[in-house]
Protein backbone atom coordinates (compact mmCIF):
# COMPACT_ATOMS: atom_id res chain seq x y z
CA UNK A 1 0.00 0.00 0.00
CA UNK A 2 2.66 2.26 0.57
CA UNK A 3 4.15 1.97 -2.64
CA UNK A 4 1.14 2.17 -4.26
CA UNK A 5 0.53 5.75 -2.13
CA UNK A 6 4.52 6.30 -3.54
CA UNK A 7 3.99 5.43 -7.45
CA UNK A 8 1.18 7.98 -7.52
CA UNK A 9 3.07 10.85 -6.85
CA UNK A 10 6.04 9.20 -8.56
CA UNK A 11 4.75 8.84 -12.44
CA UNK A 12 3.53 12.37 -12.90
CA UNK A 13 6.43 13.83 -11.07
CA UNK A 14 8.86 11.67 -13.23
CA UNK A 15 7.42 12.83 -16.39
CA UNK A 16 7.52 16.32 -15.50
CA UNK A 17 11.24 15.89 -14.60
CA UNK A 18 12.13 14.15 -18.06
CA UNK A 19 10.72 17.61 -19.49
CA UNK A 20 12.04 19.48 -17.38
CA UNK A 21 15.35 17.84 -18.15
CA UNK A 22 15.00 18.96 -21.49
CA UNK A 23 14.32 15.01 -22.53
CA UNK A 24 10.66 13.48 -23.40
CA UNK A 25 8.53 12.70 -20.42
CA UNK A 26 9.32 9.01 -20.83
CA UNK A 27 12.90 9.38 -19.66
CA UNK A 28 11.89 10.70 -16.37
CA UNK A 29 10.13 7.21 -16.20
CA UNK A 30 13.05 5.76 -16.92
CA UNK A 31 14.94 7.24 -14.03
CA UNK A 32 12.26 6.18 -12.03
CA UNK A 33 13.18 2.47 -12.90
CA UNK A 34 16.48 0.85 -13.31
CA UNK A 35 18.15 3.21 -10.39
CA UNK A 36 15.40 2.99 -8.37
CA UNK A 37 15.14 -1.08 -8.38
CA UNK A 38 19.20 -0.54 -7.90
CA UNK A 39 19.22 1.18 -5.65
CA UNK A 40 16.83 -0.88 -3.61
CA UNK A 41 19.31 -3.92 -4.04
CA UNK A 42 22.45 -2.01 -2.50
CA UNK A 43 21.19 1.34 -0.59
CA UNK A 44 20.47 0.39 3.53
CA UNK A 45 17.87 3.31 4.26
CA UNK A 46 14.00 2.81 4.02
CA UNK A 47 13.71 6.38 3.12
CA UNK A 48 15.62 6.66 0.61
CA UNK A 49 13.15 7.30 -2.38
CA UNK A 50 15.54 7.48 -5.63
CA UNK A 51 14.69 8.84 -8.57
CA UNK A 52 14.52 12.18 -10.70
CA UNK A 53 14.87 15.06 -8.73
CA UNK A 54 13.64 19.22 -9.82
CA UNK A 55 16.97 20.62 -9.33
CA UNK A 56 19.25 17.79 -11.03
CA UNK A 57 16.80 17.78 -13.80
CA UNK A 58 17.18 21.56 -14.54
CA UNK A 59 21.05 20.81 -14.10
CA UNK A 60 21.39 18.56 -16.82
CA UNK A 61 19.16 21.16 -18.76
CA UNK A 62 21.43 23.91 -18.01
CA UNK A 63 24.35 21.95 -18.22
CA UNK A 64 23.42 20.37 -22.18
CA UNK A 65 22.24 23.73 -23.40
CA UNK A 66 25.99 25.15 -22.86
CA UNK A 67 26.98 23.07 -25.25
CA UNK A 68 24.79 24.25 -27.99
CA UNK A 69 22.27 22.99 -30.70
CA UNK A 70 22.48 19.18 -29.95
CA UNK A 71 19.90 16.56 -31.84
CA UNK A 72 17.20 14.59 -29.97
CA UNK A 73 19.55 11.20 -29.99
CA UNK A 74 23.02 13.07 -29.12
CA UNK A 75 21.47 15.01 -25.77
CA UNK A 76 19.70 12.10 -24.50
CA UNK A 77 22.79 10.25 -25.04
CA UNK A 78 24.70 12.95 -23.27
CA UNK A 79 21.79 13.12 -20.41
CA UNK A 80 22.76 9.15 -20.00
CA UNK A 81 26.39 9.86 -19.78
CA UNK A 82 26.22 12.96 -17.47
CA UNK A 83 23.74 9.96 -14.92
CA UNK A 84 27.22 7.81 -15.72
CA UNK A 85 29.78 10.42 -14.69
CA UNK A 86 27.51 11.05 -11.03
CA UNK A 87 27.29 7.56 -10.70
CA UNK A 88 31.23 7.27 -11.20
CA UNK A 89 32.32 9.73 -8.82
CA UNK A 90 29.82 8.80 -5.82
CA UNK A 91 31.37 5.18 -6.20
CA UNK A 92 34.84 6.68 -6.25
CA UNK A 93 34.58 8.84 -3.26
CA UNK A 94 32.55 6.30 -1.49
CA UNK A 95 35.78 3.76 -1.82
CA UNK A 96 37.86 6.55 -0.77
CA UNK A 97 35.25 6.49 2.20
CA UNK A 98 35.04 10.21 1.57
CA UNK A 99 31.51 10.87 2.23
CA UNK A 100 32.43 13.65 4.55
CA UNK A 101 33.52 15.81 2.11
CA UNK A 102 29.39 16.91 1.96
CA UNK A 103 29.86 18.42 5.47
CA UNK A 104 32.02 21.24 3.52
CA UNK A 105 28.36 22.38 2.00
CA UNK A 106 26.89 24.01 4.90
CA UNK A 107 23.22 24.55 5.09
CA UNK A 108 23.73 28.06 4.10
CA UNK A 109 24.71 26.97 1.07
CA UNK A 110 22.12 24.80 0.02
CA UNK A 111 19.57 26.55 1.20
CA UNK A 112 20.67 29.85 -0.89
CA UNK A 113 21.28 27.28 -3.65
CA UNK A 114 17.84 25.88 -3.44
CA UNK A 115 15.95 28.93 -2.95
CA UNK A 116 17.89 30.65 -6.51
CA UNK A 117 17.25 27.00 -8.31
CA UNK A 118 13.84 27.00 -7.07
CA UNK A 119 13.50 30.66 -8.73
CA UNK A 120 14.83 29.69 -12.54
CA UNK A 121 13.32 25.89 -12.18
CA UNK A 122 9.50 27.71 -11.53
CA UNK A 123 10.50 30.46 -14.41
CA UNK A 124 11.67 27.38 -16.63
CA UNK A 125 8.41 26.57 -16.85
CA UNK A 126 6.58 29.92 -17.52
CA UNK A 127 6.99 28.69 -21.32
CA UNK A 128 4.96 25.54 -21.35
CA UNK A 129 2.66 26.67 -18.56
CA UNK A 130 1.32 29.89 -20.20
CA UNK A 131 2.05 28.37 -23.90
CA UNK A 132 4.20 31.36 -24.74
CA UNK A 133 5.51 30.58 -28.14
CA UNK A 134 9.51 30.29 -27.61
CA UNK A 135 10.42 32.72 -30.86
CA UNK A 136 9.20 35.55 -29.16
CA UNK A 137 12.15 35.66 -26.73
CA UNK A 138 14.61 33.94 -28.19
CA UNK A 139 17.65 34.52 -25.41
CA UNK A 140 15.75 32.80 -23.23
CA UNK A 141 17.01 29.25 -21.68
CA UNK A 142 16.28 27.03 -18.95
CA UNK A 143 19.00 28.65 -17.21
CA UNK A 144 17.64 32.48 -18.28
CA UNK A 145 14.20 31.88 -18.49
CA UNK A 146 13.21 35.61 -17.61
CA UNK A 147 12.68 37.00 -20.73
CA UNK A 148 9.41 35.48 -21.01
CA UNK A 149 8.23 37.96 -18.53
CA UNK A 150 8.13 40.65 -21.15
CA UNK A 151 6.23 38.00 -23.29
CA UNK A 152 2.87 37.05 -21.01
CA UNK A 153 0.41 38.68 -23.34
CA UNK A 154 1.58 36.36 -26.60
CA UNK A 155 0.31 33.33 -23.72
CA UNK A 156 -1.86 31.00 -25.34
CA UNK A 157 -5.48 30.94 -23.37
CA UNK A 158 -6.37 27.54 -23.85
CA UNK A 159 -2.86 26.52 -22.62
CA UNK A 160 -2.53 29.62 -19.66
CA UNK A 161 -6.64 28.17 -18.16
CA UNK A 162 -5.15 24.43 -18.13
CA UNK A 163 -1.91 25.15 -16.41
CA UNK A 164 -3.04 28.43 -14.26
CA UNK A 165 -6.24 25.58 -12.75
CA UNK A 166 -3.82 22.85 -12.67
CA UNK A 167 -1.13 24.71 -10.85
CA UNK A 168 -4.36 26.69 -8.30
CA UNK A 169 -5.60 22.86 -7.79
CA UNK A 170 -2.08 21.53 -6.63
CA UNK A 171 -1.38 24.32 -3.97
CA UNK A 172 -5.06 24.29 -2.62
CA UNK A 173 -5.25 20.25 -2.26
CA UNK A 174 -1.41 20.53 -0.79
CA UNK A 175 -3.13 22.77 2.11
CA UNK A 176 -6.28 20.69 2.37
CA UNK A 177 -5.67 17.63 1.43
CA UNK A 178 -2.30 17.01 2.19
CA UNK A 179 -2.45 13.23 1.93
CA UNK A 180 -4.15 13.56 -1.46
CA UNK A 181 -1.77 11.76 -4.41
CA UNK A 182 -2.48 15.24 -6.36
CA UNK A 183 0.08 14.96 -9.09
CA UNK A 184 -1.81 11.87 -10.13
CA UNK A 185 -5.43 13.71 -9.84
CA UNK A 186 -4.69 16.89 -11.90
CA UNK A 187 -3.14 14.62 -14.27
CA UNK A 188 -5.84 12.33 -14.96
CA UNK A 189 -8.41 15.19 -14.79
CA UNK A 190 -6.18 17.43 -17.02
CA UNK A 191 -5.51 14.15 -19.93
CA UNK A 192 -9.44 13.40 -19.52
CA UNK A 193 -10.41 17.29 -20.00
CA UNK A 194 -7.83 17.35 -23.10
CA UNK A 195 -8.91 14.34 -24.59
CA UNK A 196 -12.82 14.72 -23.94
CA UNK A 197 -12.56 18.66 -25.59
CA UNK A 198 -9.85 17.72 -28.05
CA UNK A 199 -8.07 20.53 -27.02
CA UNK A 200 -5.01 19.59 -28.88
CA UNK A 201 -6.89 20.65 -32.13
CA UNK A 202 -7.09 24.23 -30.38
CA UNK A 203 -2.89 24.56 -30.13
CA UNK A 204 -2.64 22.91 -26.30
CA UNK A 205 0.57 20.98 -26.26
CA UNK A 206 0.53 17.20 -25.16
CA UNK A 207 2.82 14.73 -24.13
CA UNK A 208 2.09 13.18 -27.27
CA UNK A 209 3.16 8.93 -28.34
CA UNK A 210 4.88 7.78 -24.74
CA UNK A 211 6.95 4.88 -25.82
CA UNK A 212 5.63 1.57 -24.76
CA UNK A 213 7.73 -1.22 -23.41
CA UNK A 214 10.82 -1.84 -21.22
CA UNK A 215 13.42 0.89 -20.91
CA UNK A 216 15.86 0.51 -23.98
CA UNK A 217 19.23 -0.57 -23.50
CA UNK A 218 21.59 2.16 -24.91
CA UNK A 219 25.64 2.83 -23.95
CA UNK A 220 26.35 5.71 -22.82
CA UNK A 221 29.27 8.07 -24.59
CA UNK A 222 32.49 7.31 -23.53
CA UNK A 223 34.53 9.94 -25.04
CA UNK A 224 37.19 11.53 -23.15
CA UNK A 225 36.36 14.81 -25.18
CA UNK A 226 32.73 14.80 -24.17
CA UNK A 227 33.73 14.01 -20.44
CA UNK A 228 35.28 16.79 -20.07
CA UNK A 229 33.04 19.23 -21.45
CA UNK A 230 30.41 17.58 -18.94
CA UNK A 231 32.67 17.04 -16.28
CA UNK A 232 31.73 20.88 -14.50
CA UNK A 233 27.77 19.63 -15.10
CA UNK A 234 28.21 16.15 -13.38
CA UNK A 235 30.26 17.60 -10.23
CA UNK A 236 27.51 20.18 -9.59
CA UNK A 237 25.14 17.17 -9.76
CA UNK A 238 27.14 15.08 -7.65
CA UNK A 239 27.28 17.76 -4.81
CA UNK A 240 23.98 19.04 -5.03
CA UNK A 241 22.56 15.40 -5.43
CA UNK A 242 24.30 14.08 -2.75
CA UNK A 243 23.90 17.04 0.03
CA UNK A 244 20.38 17.02 -0.38
CA UNK A 245 20.01 13.18 -0.52
CA UNK A 246 21.54 12.53 2.69
CA UNK A 247 20.23 15.40 4.23
CA UNK A 248 16.73 14.59 3.66
CA UNK A 249 17.41 10.91 4.11
CA UNK A 250 19.12 11.81 8.43
CA UNK A 251 16.44 14.36 8.82
CA UNK A 252 13.51 11.53 8.54
CA UNK A 253 15.54 8.94 9.63
CA UNK A 254 16.65 10.68 12.85
CA UNK A 255 12.88 10.73 13.76
CA UNK A 256 12.94 7.04 13.67
CA UNK A 257 15.85 6.94 16.07
CA UNK A 258 18.00 5.02 13.07
CA UNK A 259 21.35 5.71 11.64
CA UNK A 260 22.18 7.06 8.22
CA UNK A 261 25.99 5.30 6.67
CA UNK A 262 26.77 8.50 4.47
CA UNK A 263 29.40 5.99 2.58
CA UNK A 264 27.49 3.25 1.62
CA UNK A 265 24.89 5.56 0.98
CA UNK A 266 27.11 7.30 -1.63
CA UNK A 267 28.02 4.06 -3.31
CA UNK A 268 24.03 2.63 -3.43
CA UNK A 269 23.59 5.92 -5.64
CA UNK A 270 26.49 5.68 -7.61
CA UNK A 271 25.55 2.33 -8.58
CA UNK A 272 22.10 3.05 -8.98
CA UNK A 273 23.08 6.03 -11.81
CA UNK A 274 25.56 4.15 -13.63
CA UNK A 275 22.90 1.35 -13.94
CA UNK A 276 20.77 3.67 -14.87
CA UNK A 277 22.74 5.26 -17.48
CA UNK A 278 22.43 2.02 -19.70
CA UNK A 279 18.95 2.33 -19.43
CA UNK A 280 17.86 5.60 -20.66
CA UNK A 281 18.27 7.66 -17.21
CA UNK A 282 19.65 11.07 -16.41
CA UNK A 283 20.90 11.20 -12.92
CA UNK A 284 18.56 10.17 -10.26
CA UNK A 285 19.21 11.25 -6.45
CA UNK A 286 16.71 11.61 -3.67
CA UNK A 287 13.90 14.11 -3.32
CA UNK A 288 12.52 16.04 0.08
CA UNK A 289 9.00 16.05 -1.37
CA UNK A 290 8.98 12.10 -2.13
CA UNK A 291 11.29 11.14 0.35
CA UNK A 292 8.46 12.56 2.86
CA UNK A 293 5.90 10.74 1.19
CA UNK A 294 7.61 7.32 1.60
CA UNK A 295 7.78 8.12 5.58
CA UNK A 296 4.08 9.14 5.96
CA UNK A 297 2.95 6.05 3.46
CA UNK A 298 4.38 4.03 6.19
CA UNK A 299 7.48 2.37 4.45
CA UNK A 300 8.84 -0.09 6.91
CA UNK A 301 11.51 -1.24 4.62
CA UNK A 302 13.22 -0.95 0.94
CA UNK A 303 10.54 -3.32 -0.42
CA UNK A 304 8.52 0.26 -0.54
CA UNK A 305 10.44 1.83 -2.81
CA UNK A 306 11.54 -1.33 -5.17
CA UNK A 307 7.56 -2.17 -5.47
CA UNK A 308 7.12 1.60 -6.22
CA UNK A 309 10.13 0.83 -9.18
CA UNK A 310 7.64 -1.96 -10.56
CA UNK A 311 4.81 -0.16 -10.18
CA UNK A 312 6.26 2.57 -12.27
CA UNK A 313 7.76 -0.24 -15.12
CA UNK A 314 4.24 -1.56 -15.23
CA UNK A 315 3.16 1.55 -16.11
CA UNK A 316 5.55 2.10 -18.95
CA UNK A 317 4.39 -1.80 -20.10
CA UNK A 318 0.85 -1.02 -20.39
CA UNK A 319 -0.49 2.58 -19.53
CA UNK A 320 1.32 4.36 -21.97
CA UNK A 321 -0.79 4.96 -24.36
CA UNK A 322 -3.09 6.69 -21.54
CA UNK A 323 -0.27 9.75 -21.53
CA UNK A 324 -0.96 10.92 -24.91
CA UNK A 325 -3.26 13.55 -24.11
CA UNK A 326 -1.80 14.65 -21.03
CA UNK A 327 -1.25 18.38 -21.32
CA UNK A 328 2.44 19.25 -20.91
CA UNK A 329 0.87 22.66 -19.05
CA UNK A 330 -0.11 20.20 -16.23
CA UNK A 331 3.20 19.15 -15.95
CA UNK A 332 4.73 22.52 -16.15
CA UNK A 333 2.35 23.55 -12.92
CA UNK A 334 3.61 20.10 -10.92
CA UNK A 335 6.89 21.30 -11.10
CA UNK A 336 5.90 24.81 -10.43
CA UNK A 337 4.60 23.53 -7.37
CA UNK A 338 6.75 21.12 -6.13
CA UNK A 339 10.29 23.33 -6.29
CA UNK A 340 7.89 26.18 -4.70
CA UNK A 341 8.83 24.84 -0.72
CA UNK A 342 12.86 25.40 -2.03
CA UNK A 343 12.16 28.71 -1.66
CA UNK A 344 12.48 28.70 2.07
CA UNK A 345 12.34 32.51 3.69
CA UNK A 346 12.02 31.04 6.62
CA UNK A 347 14.99 29.12 7.02
CA UNK A 348 16.92 31.71 5.65
CA UNK A 349 15.59 34.37 8.47
CA UNK A 350 16.40 31.87 10.67
CA UNK A 351 20.29 31.28 9.74
CA UNK A 352 20.67 35.02 9.57
CA UNK A 353 19.98 35.47 13.27
CA UNK A 354 21.60 32.70 14.49
CA UNK A 355 24.80 33.93 12.79
CA UNK A 356 25.20 36.49 9.92
CA UNK A 357 27.65 35.84 8.36
CA UNK A 358 25.90 32.43 7.48
CA UNK A 359 22.94 34.87 6.19
CA UNK A 360 25.62 36.84 4.16
CA UNK A 361 26.67 33.48 2.69
CA UNK A 362 22.55 32.63 1.96
CA UNK A 363 22.78 35.50 -0.27
CA UNK A 364 25.67 35.66 -2.20
CA UNK A 365 25.11 32.24 -3.20
CA UNK A 366 21.65 33.19 -3.91
CA UNK A 367 22.36 36.25 -6.20
CA UNK A 368 25.34 33.98 -7.98
CA UNK A 369 23.11 31.56 -8.68
CA UNK A 370 20.23 33.75 -10.19
CA UNK A 371 23.19 36.31 -11.74
CA UNK A 372 25.95 33.73 -13.19
CA UNK A 373 24.49 30.37 -13.53
CA UNK A 374 23.58 27.24 -11.24
CA UNK A 375 27.05 25.65 -11.34
CA UNK A 376 28.69 29.14 -11.35
CA UNK A 377 26.73 29.90 -8.46
CA UNK A 378 27.05 26.55 -6.72
CA UNK A 379 30.71 27.00 -7.07
CA UNK A 380 30.51 30.55 -5.46
CA UNK A 381 28.88 29.11 -2.64
CA UNK A 382 30.98 26.50 -1.58
CA UNK A 383 34.43 28.84 -2.07
CA UNK A 384 32.66 31.30 0.32
CA UNK A 385 31.39 28.80 2.86
CA UNK A 386 35.25 27.59 2.70
CA UNK A 387 36.37 31.18 3.22
CA UNK A 388 34.06 31.79 6.06
CA UNK A 389 35.28 28.24 7.33
CA UNK A 390 38.87 29.23 7.29
CA UNK A 391 38.15 32.80 8.25
CA UNK A 392 36.37 31.11 11.66
CA UNK A 393 39.29 28.54 11.87
CA UNK A 394 42.40 31.14 11.42
CA UNK A 395 40.85 33.54 14.38
CA UNK A 396 39.29 30.91 16.67
CA UNK A 397 37.38 32.04 19.88
CA UNK A 398 39.66 32.68 22.89
CA UNK A 399 38.65 33.89 26.54
CA UNK A 400 40.83 34.88 29.14
CA UNK A 401 39.15 33.17 32.46
CA UNK A 402 38.78 34.04 35.87
CA UNK A 403 37.34 32.77 38.96
CA UNK A 404 33.71 32.93 40.14
CA UNK A 405 34.06 34.21 43.42
CA UNK A 406 33.59 32.12 45.66
CA UNK A 407 33.68 28.59 43.84
CA UNK A 408 36.30 26.52 41.97
CA UNK A 409 34.62 27.59 38.87
CA UNK A 410 36.58 29.62 35.74
CA UNK A 411 34.86 31.20 33.26
CA UNK A 412 35.00 33.80 30.39
CA UNK A 413 35.98 37.45 31.43
CA UNK A 414 33.78 39.31 29.66
CA UNK A 415 30.94 37.11 30.49
CA UNK A 416 31.22 37.08 34.02
CA UNK A 417 31.77 38.91 36.82
CA UNK A 418 35.18 36.71 38.10
CA UNK A 419 38.16 37.59 39.48
CA UNK A 420 42.09 37.00 37.70
CA UNK A 421 45.35 37.13 39.24
CA UNK A 422 47.80 39.70 38.10
CA UNK A 423 50.52 37.51 37.80
CA UNK A 424 48.73 34.60 36.35
CA UNK A 425 47.32 35.07 32.83
CA UNK A 426 44.70 31.83 31.75
CA UNK A 427 44.04 31.61 28.34
CA UNK A 428 41.73 29.14 26.55
CA UNK A 429 41.62 28.31 23.18
CA UNK A 430 38.68 26.63 21.61
CA UNK A 431 39.76 25.50 18.39
CA UNK A 432 42.92 23.03 17.10
CA UNK A 433 45.98 25.02 16.32
CA UNK A 434 47.18 24.44 13.29
CA UNK A 435 48.94 26.49 10.44
CA UNK A 436 46.04 29.03 9.75
CA UNK A 437 45.71 29.91 13.37
CA UNK A 438 49.51 29.68 14.69
CA UNK A 439 50.45 33.56 14.26
CA UNK A 440 46.94 34.08 15.83
CA UNK A 441 47.78 32.02 19.09
CA UNK A 442 51.06 34.55 19.03
CA UNK A 443 49.85 37.75 18.45
CA UNK A 444 46.53 36.74 21.16
CA UNK A 445 49.62 36.17 23.68
CA UNK A 446 51.70 38.80 23.01
CA UNK A 447 49.11 41.33 23.49
CA UNK A 448 47.58 39.56 26.89
CA UNK A 449 51.52 39.87 28.20
CA UNK A 450 51.90 43.55 26.79
CA UNK A 451 48.37 44.81 28.88
CA UNK A 452 49.53 43.27 31.93
CA UNK A 453 52.65 43.89 32.84
CA UNK A 454 52.98 42.03 36.32
CA UNK A 455 52.15 38.78 34.54
CA UNK A 456 54.63 35.90 35.34
CA UNK A 457 52.59 33.36 33.90
CA UNK A 458 50.84 32.42 31.22
CA UNK A 459 48.37 28.83 31.12
CA UNK A 460 47.13 27.60 27.82
CA UNK A 461 43.88 26.34 29.29
CA UNK A 462 43.40 23.88 25.73
CA UNK A 463 41.01 21.39 26.79
CA UNK A 464 39.10 22.87 24.26
CA UNK A 465 41.95 22.02 21.56
CA UNK A 466 41.83 18.62 19.95
CA UNK A 467 44.91 18.52 17.20
CA UNK A 468 47.86 20.41 17.19
CA UNK A 469 49.90 20.31 13.04
CA UNK A 470 53.17 20.69 13.14
CA UNK A 471 53.02 24.57 12.42
CA UNK A 472 51.10 25.40 15.79
CA UNK A 473 54.47 23.20 17.95
CA UNK A 474 56.88 25.20 16.12
CA UNK A 475 54.64 28.34 17.07
CA UNK A 476 54.08 27.32 21.09
CA UNK A 477 57.99 26.57 20.91
CA UNK A 478 59.08 29.65 20.00
CA UNK A 479 56.45 31.42 22.65
CA UNK A 480 57.61 29.50 24.88
CA UNK A 481 61.61 30.74 24.74
CA UNK A 482 60.58 34.37 23.42
CA UNK A 483 57.96 34.78 26.86
CA UNK A 484 61.27 33.39 29.27
CA UNK A 485 63.12 35.98 27.80
CA UNK A 486 60.98 38.65 29.40
CA UNK A 487 60.89 36.56 32.25
CA UNK A 488 57.07 34.82 31.71
CA UNK A 489 56.31 31.04 31.87
CA UNK A 490 54.03 29.37 29.49
CA UNK A 491 51.96 26.58 31.16
CA UNK A 492 49.31 24.28 30.05
CA UNK A 493 46.66 23.36 31.02
CA UNK A 494 44.33 20.17 30.36
CA UNK A 495 45.74 18.66 27.43
CA UNK A 496 43.71 16.00 26.10
CA UNK A 497 45.43 12.70 24.81
CA UNK A 498 45.86 13.02 21.24
CA UNK A 499 47.13 16.41 22.08
CA UNK A 500 49.96 15.04 24.77
CA UNK A 501 50.47 12.76 22.67
CA UNK A 502 51.87 15.03 19.73
CA UNK A 503 53.50 17.14 22.24
CA UNK A 504 55.76 14.25 23.57
CA UNK A 505 56.43 12.54 20.30
CA UNK A 506 57.50 16.70 18.98
CA UNK A 507 59.75 17.37 21.95
CA UNK A 508 57.64 20.10 23.20
CA UNK A 509 57.13 18.22 26.09
CA UNK A 510 60.10 18.59 27.41
CA UNK A 511 60.71 21.97 26.04
CA UNK A 512 58.03 23.22 28.49
CA UNK A 513 58.61 21.03 31.44
CA UNK A 514 56.35 18.27 32.46
CA UNK A 515 56.12 20.49 35.94
CA UNK A 516 54.52 23.02 33.33
CA UNK A 517 51.85 20.69 32.10
CA UNK A 518 48.82 20.31 34.27
CA UNK A 519 45.61 18.29 34.42
CA UNK A 520 42.86 20.90 35.92
CA UNK A 521 43.00 24.53 37.04
CA UNK A 522 42.37 23.76 40.42
CA UNK A 523 45.46 21.02 40.42
CA UNK A 524 47.62 24.00 38.73
CA UNK A 525 46.34 26.31 41.78
CA UNK A 526 49.26 25.99 44.33
CA UNK A 527 51.84 25.33 42.28
CA UNK A 528 51.35 28.53 40.56
CA UNK A 529 51.19 30.06 44.07
CA UNK A 530 54.47 29.10 44.78
CA UNK A 531 56.32 30.76 42.02
CA UNK A 532 54.88 33.80 41.77
CA UNK A 533 55.89 36.92 44.03
CA UNK A 534 53.92 36.17 47.39
CA UNK A 535 54.69 39.63 48.50
CA UNK A 536 53.11 40.99 45.92
CA UNK A 537 50.16 39.46 46.41
CA UNK A 538 50.09 40.80 50.33
CA UNK A 539 51.16 44.15 49.74
CA UNK A 540 49.31 45.19 46.48
CA UNK A 541 46.69 42.19 45.39
CA UNK A 542 43.04 42.34 46.55
CA UNK A 543 41.76 39.77 44.57
CA UNK A 544 40.72 36.26 45.24
CA UNK A 545 41.50 34.23 41.50
CA UNK A 546 42.61 30.85 43.53
CA UNK A 547 40.91 29.01 46.56
CA UNK A 548 44.45 29.48 48.27
CA UNK A 549 44.03 33.40 47.88
CA UNK A 550 42.43 33.12 50.80
CA UNK A 551 44.96 32.24 53.31
CA UNK A 552 46.83 35.06 52.23
CA UNK A 553 47.31 38.28 54.76
CA UNK A 554 46.49 41.10 52.84
CA UNK A 555 48.24 44.86 53.40
CA UNK A 556 46.07 46.49 50.42
CA UNK A 557 44.36 49.78 51.45
CA UNK A 558 40.93 47.64 51.07
CA UNK A 559 42.05 44.97 53.39
CA UNK A 560 41.45 44.50 56.72
CA UNK A 561 44.12 46.64 58.99
CA UNK A 562 45.99 43.69 60.39
CA UNK A 563 45.61 43.16 64.54
CA UNK A 564 48.29 44.92 66.47
CA UNK A 565 51.02 42.59 68.02
CA UNK A 566 51.45 45.02 70.96
CA UNK A 567 49.13 47.11 73.52
CA UNK A 568 49.02 51.07 72.34
CA UNK A 569 50.58 52.02 76.07
CA UNK A 570 53.63 49.79 75.75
Amino acid sequence: MASLVVAAMFVPQAMAYGLLAGLSPVHGLYTAVVPVLVYAVFGRSRFMAVGPVAITALLVATGLERLGPLDPATYERYARTLALLVGLAWVILAVLRAGFLVNFIGTPVIVGFNAAAALVTAGSQLRPLLGIDPAVAPGASSSNPWPYLLHLDAAHPVTAIVGVAAAAFLVVAGRLRPTWPGPLVVCVAGGLVAWALDLASTGLAVVGVVPKGLPPVGAPSFDLDVWRALAPTAASIAVVGYASSITVVKALAAKERESVQPNAELAALGLANVGGSFFGAFPASAGLSRSAVVARAGARTKATMFLAGLWVLASLLWLAPIFHHLPTAVLAAIIAVSVARLFDVRKAITITRTKATDGLTVAATFAATLGLGLVEGLAVGIVLALLVFVGRSAMPHSAELGRIPGTEVYRNVLRYDVETCPQVAILRVDAPLYFANARFLEDRIDRLVATRPDVRIVALECSSVGDMDATAVEALERLVVELRERGVDLDLVGPIGPVRDILQRSGLWDVIGPAKIHRTILEAAPLWMRRIDRRYCTERCTRRAFPDCDEIPRRTADAPPPKARYMPEI
